[in-house]
């Protein structure tokens, strides 16, 4: 199968469940959003470093740790005390505050969103001061005990060093030496986690507030954003969805890839004409183009049919009409042959002279003048010119009948079988046809595609029956 007909069965065959999975996230999405009370954000911009990232990794390291500082419960605790507002928890500012990069630079922007603007004012105000004490203070807390421990390392080794010439003894000054070798070796961890600890930016002290707190703005009742995330997600469930469909319940790519299944040609669509502002029932005249027309006349003449049998998924009243219709607009009175009559011939015009017993004599000739007048009399009675060829006129009429209506006891003319399938037939459809061309051995003339058909339970038990 080739990519085209995988999609259109998948999209095209089900293109409105998928626009019903698109648009219902996104209309439920719409209306939470609506339901919520309006909601106001201010916001503030925090630096919280001179130094610039050098990577995008450092960057995004040093976003997730301003996002961890800014949500943490002791610094939305010390700024809800220092805001003065008692009607909020930590939790719930921590969940109202985004966080969020100026590019790769060290600039970040805090937002705190509240049903009051006052308060969110506050919140955002007092947080981002929170935020520049902690990085310029109580954040570099490892780095001040870092360099705490060194000072005390650094005058540890002083004493040893200093009581080590007074050793009485050989093992006492074994033991200060190697006390010495063991707090050069500390200086030098603790020297190098406090290099660390500055590389990653906690010794900096170069916080700063950069902007503070913004008049409070009412905040979007609908997000493009959010209703764009609800139509993609709504999307891949839909592709899911009628994947998993054609997985079980499989249809045919159209009345060209049916027709291509059975190895015969597609002879034209039908359309059910309609009326404006009325719907077309099943009894609806289809709209025959006389490009159909043609073709049908060609095949039922190639195969030398005496019956067209119509069968699809359709309705009995739907192919009884349509059967009615393609017998009155086929004219069959005129088909192509494949020479004179053979009554022309010699031996067969009638008469009391047939081949081999011409009389002599005046009697010959006017038995040749009697065959001359009968053959140009026959001909044109019996001929008409189509493309430049002669045509015989068939001794007997072409009929059209649905499947219900064939005759199998009395009608004993050829039969040959004409497809009618909507636009995606299941293909349950395909193989119920293919089961009917070799249980009747009726020989299948083309395709018509039907856009009008809508498979139905009733119909489909109809046909069965």
């Amino acid at each position: 199968m080739e990519f085209n007909e995988a999609l259109r069965r998948t999209v095209g065959g089900h293109w409105r469940l998928l626009v019903l999975f698109i648009v219902l996230p996104m209309l439920v999405v719409g209306v939470l959003e609506l339901r919520d009370a309006r909601a106001y954000v201010s916001k503030a911009r925090v630096q919280a470093s001179a130094t610039l990232p050098a990577t995008d990794v450092q960057a995004n390291a040093m976003l997730s740790r301003v996002k961890a500082v800014a949500t943490s419960s002791s610094v939305v605790s010390t700024a809800l005390e220092e805001s003065k507002v008692t009607d909020r928890t930590p939790a719930q500012v921590a969940k109202e505050t985004r966080v969020s990069r100026l590019g790769g630079s060290s600039v970040f922007t805090v937002k705190v969103t509240d049903a009051d603007p006052r308060t969110a004012e506050k919140l955002a105000g007092a947080l981002s001061e929170e935020l520049v004490t902690f990085f310029n203070g109580t954040g570099n807390l490892l780095v001040t005990q870092l360099t705490d421990r060194e000072a005390a390392l650094h005058d540890e080794r002083v004493r040893v060093a200093g009581e080590l010439p007074g050793a009485k003894d050989a093992a006492e000054s074994g033991r200060l030496t190697a006390e010495l070798s063991s707090l050069d070796q500390q200086i030098q961890d603790v020297q190098a986690s406090l290099r660390a600890a500055e590389a990653a930016g906690l010794g900096d002290r170069t916080a700063s507030l950069l902007s503070p707190a913004s008049d409070a703005v009412p905040v979007p009742p609908l997000s493009r954003t959010d209703m764009a995330l609800a139509g993609m997600g709504g999307l891949v469930a839909g592709l899911l969805a009628v994947t998993l469909l054609e997985v079980f319940r499989p249809h045919v790519a159209g009345p060209s890839a049916f027709a291509r299944e059975l190895d015969a040609p597609v002879l034209g669509r039908l359309r059910t004409t309609e009326r404006r502002g009325r719907k077309a029932g099943p009894g609806a005249p289809a709209c025959l183009h006389t490009e159909t027309v043609v073709a049908l006349r060609r095949a039922v003449a190639r195969t030398r049919a005496g019956t067209v049998v119509l069968t699809g998924p359709a309705g009995e009243e739907r192919l009884g009409t349509l059967a009615k219709e393609l017998e009155a607009r086929l004219d069959l009175s005129v088909v192509p042959g494949s020479g004179p009559d053979p009554e022309l011939r010699a031996g067969h015009l009638g008469g009391p002279h047939a081949a081999g017993t011409v009389p002599d004599g005046n009697d010959g000739q006017e038995h040749y003048g009697l065959i001359r007048t009968l053959t140009t009399s026959r001909i044109r009675e019996a001929t008409a010119l189509t493309d430049g060829r002669a045509v015989p006129r068939p001794a007997t009429a072409v009929r059209v009948r649905a499947l219900h209506q064939v005759d199998d006891v009395s009608d004993t003319a050829r039969h040959v079988l004409l497809v009618v399938e909507p636009e995606f037939p299941p293909y349950a459809e395909l193989r119920r046809v293919r089961n009917l061309v070799a249980a009747t051995g009726w020989q299948v003339i083309g395709v018509l595609g039907d856009h009008s058909t809508r498979r139905s339970r009733k119909a489909a038990r109809s046909e069965r029956g």
